[in-house]
């Protein structure tokens, strides 16, 4: 055998190998998403009206994401639409309910329903890497 033929075999072992992890993480991550989106409620509030459903959902133990939560708004005149906003940490959590001609939200959490905008005031407040998968909604932050 030839130093090219060893080495061409070399790469393709590797490069089959890379492939394999890579798709072992890409389904663990896929999974994972999945898993959080359909966790159910730790605190419920409905809104003033009673138009909106606001739900704290804890994602505590699923990897690396320790009191993290996410909230999600439900419009029950479009039930079929949830409104997720990004991570946070559940010690910044208040869930004292507003509602007003445009908006509706907890303490720190604002959703701008005619906009379908969250906006976040949370004191430090900080993005996490799997918000990319777990909102599904437009946010903004405004630092305190």
């Amino acid at each position: 055998m030839s130093l090219s033929t060893t080495m061409n075999m070399l790469r393709s072992k590797w490069l089959r190998r890379t492939v394999l992890v890579a798709v072992v993480l890409g389904v663990a991550l896929a999974y994972t998403v999945n898993v959080m989106l359909g966790y159910p409620a730790s605190t419920t509030q409905v809104s003033p009206s009673g138009r909106f459903i606001m739900e704290n959902v804890r994602v505590d133990g699923i990897f690396f994401l320790r009191r993290m939560a996410y909230l999600r708004v439900i419009d029950t005149q479009a039930p079929e639409t949830v409104y997720r906003t990004p991570l946070y940490d559940t010690q910044s959590l208040d869930m004292r309910v507003f509602e007003n001609d445009h908006e509706v939200g907890i303490y720190w959490i604002r959703f701008d329903w005619q906009k379908k905008l969250f906006v976040i005031s949370m004191p430090e407040w900080e993005e996490h890497g799997m918000n990319v998968f777990v909102s599904n909604t437009p946010y903004t932050h405004f630092k305190n």
